[in-house]
């Protein structure tokens, strides 16, 4: 009787299931990559706009916050920008405030706030030799 080699039919579509179950996980993992990026791109940039709004405060710039909304690119192929980012900011006591808020490409809602002293004190000199 002569000995068999080699693979049958059903250990072939068990290998091939195998297979496809890890490249279906691994494009799960290349998505969730990609959003966590967008997520960490979008929070760096509300981070920029916010300090921004409080360096233009420092700087003695009374910038009204409340009536900018911002973007961080125009759209893709030219067409009219989607403003992403909105700013607000008050002041309480002698803290300045500011939230940006935004939604990100999951359709979330996110707010970000970023507090300063509003007069920022002047270094200390030296003492007198």
């Amino acid at each position: 009787m002569k000995q068999q080699t080699g693979l049958t039919l059903l250990e072939m579509m068990i290998s091939l299931m195998v297979l496809a179950v890890g490249v279906l996980g691994l494009l799960r993992l290349q998505t969730e990559l990609l959003h966590s990026q967008i997520a960490a791109s979008d929070y760096n940039t509300a981070t920029n706009l916010a300090q921004a709004v409080l360096e233009q405060r420092h700087s003695g710039a009374l910038h009204d916050c409340a009536s900018s909304a911002y973007t961080a690119m125009s759209a893709a192929g030219g067409g009219p920008a989607r403003f992403r980012f909105r700013c607000r900011s008050h002041e309480t006591g002698d803290i300045m405030t500011v939230e940006m808020s935004w939604t990100d490409s999951q359709g979330d809602a996110n707010t970000l706030s970023l507090s300063a002293p509003i007069a920022l004190t002047a270094p200390a000199s030296p003492p007198p030799k």
